[in-house]
């Protein structure tokens, strides 16, 4: 659907300006229906993404600040996302041996099976965000969007 029906707009400032807003309401789509499909397993998608990054880093473990550089949503509340993959034996955490005062977190075997357990529902919805590009297409929104950050750090 066209961005100017979906938000019922027929002009924008800028080219720019509708750039902007079709990322915007690109981006809440794709979040909807990831969480829709993580739902049934009990996660978000915040919490999907640490479960990821920790397999990425599994057996080693990550601290919390190394969690959080590395999340694609940067949200400050690292510790609360923590706390509720722990309590659901997803994760856990340690003092490091080298520092007691530093935490380190590693993804459990339950937080690895239910990964497995999504992996299909999670490829399937990607799927689904993807099937009217073709993987050049793919290849080519990825390389604009990295374009687009380039200021992403200064």
């Amino acid at each position: 659907m066209k961005l100017s029906e979906l938000i019922k707009q027929d002009q924008f400032v800028s080219p720019a300006q509708e750039a902007m807003l079709n990322i915007m309401v690109t981006n809440s789509w794709l979040t909807s229906e990831l969480s829709a499909a993580m739902s049934p397993h009990g996660m978000t998608p915040a919490q999907y993404n640490v479960l990821r990054i920790l397999r990425g880093s599994h057996p080693d473990r990550l601290t919390c600040s190394q969690i959080g550089d590395r999340l694609l949503d940067r949200t400050p509340d690292v510790t609360r996302l923590l706390n509720r993959l722990e309590r659901s034996d997803l994760v856990d955490r340690r003092r490091a041996e080298y520092d007691r005062r530093v935490v380190e977190v590693g993804i459990t075997d339950e937080g690895l099976a239910l990964l497995g357990r999504m992996q299909e529902d999670v490829d399937e919805v990607q799927r689904h965000l993807t099937e009217h590009l073709t993987e050049e297409e793919q290849r080519q929104l990825s390389d604009l969007l990295e374009r687009m950050r380039t200021n992403q750090n200064q």
